[in-house]
């Protein structure tokens, strides 16, 4: 699992000749690009859930609109801000560089240090010290809860990366709708949008489940129009009582196949008319007609 903290130096970021040649706009999206690949398996690499992301979904997760996300992008790697593997990954080679010497001062931590060091005679083992080649065994209870710890942490960056996918994916199909028909389109997708997303997503029994309230919505005479009221928008299909109505089928469109008994009324009010009308005109008509 990556680390909480991101080793950043502002004196890099600053004095980049590449970086500083793009736009206001591609740098911020660099940045939140690079939180995101801090947080990638492997380490640097713009991947979520072992998935490299569309254009789309970037700009979901870095809360930018969709239509600037190729054009910004396009800066970045003109620029050689970053690299892309032969699959199309995009990666930071500076990270991809930190997490290979990481990777090599833990296996020299756990082989006594760095090998360089421990040749060197300044280093020897004083005269004094009694040698030894047995090891401490370790305790039972110490290595069960090592064990323990590292089935948490695995079961962390599951659970993790899970709601991410799923509730990226779910704004990824309200926005397709709402592009369409004019619907408010999401900027940002904050922490309690995202929660209430996946507890609609899990009343529905799944992202798909959340699609289906979308097509609900959309096809409905009320909610498929332009904005149709104040405060309509991603927040408020997310709320429980309005996702609920909209599943239910309370937006649906209802067509009665009753007749309008007041218009037949009128019809034969009229028909009455015509009639006596003709009756009329036949009695004042002369003979010789």
């Amino acid at each position: 699992m990556a680390d909480p903290w991101l080793k950043f130096y502002p004196t890099d970021w600053r004095s980049d000749p590449a970086l500083r040649m793009c736009s206001l706009a591609s740098r911020g999206l660099w940045i939140e690009m690079i939180a995101l690949m801090h947080e990638a398996v492997p380490y640097g690499h713009l991947l979520v859930a072992g998935r490299s992301p569309t254009d789309a979904q970037i700009a979901v997760l870095a809360g930018a609109p969709s239509d600037q996300i190729p054009e910004l992008l396009g800066e970045l790697e003109a620029a050689g801000v970053f690299s892309r593997t032969k699959d199309g990954v995009i990666y930071s080679r500076k990270m991809t560089r930190t997490a290979k010497k990481a990777a090599i001062a833990r296996k020299n931590g756990k082989n006594g240090g760095n090998p360089v060091l421990c040749k060197s005679k300044d280093n020897q083992q004083s005269d004094n010290q009694k040698a030894t080649d047995r090891v401490k065994p370790q305790k039972p209870e110490a290595r069960s809860q090592i064990e323990e710890g590292e089935a948490k942490a695995s079961l962390s960056l599951a659970v993790d990366h899970k709601p991410i996918d799923e509730v990226a994916d779910a704004v990824m199909a309200y926005r397709a709708t709402a592009e369409k028909l004019g619907w408010p389109i999401p900027q940002q997708l904050d922490q309690p949008r995202r929660k209430a997303i996946s507890g609609r997503i899990r009343d529905a029994g799944g992202v798909e489940g959340w699609r289906i309230a979308i097509e609900k919505a959309a096809s409905s005479e009320f909610l498929g129009q332009a904005r149709p009221f104040s405060g309509f928008g991603i927040d408020w299909i997310a709320k429980p009582a309005n996702f609920k109505k909209i599943m239910e089928g309370n937006y649906d469109d209802r067509r009665s196949s009753r007749p309008d008994h007041r218009a037949i009324t009128r019809t034969d009010a009229l028909r009455d008319q015509l009639d006596v009308a003709g009756r009329m005109r036949k009695t004042s008509q002369p003979n010789w007609i």
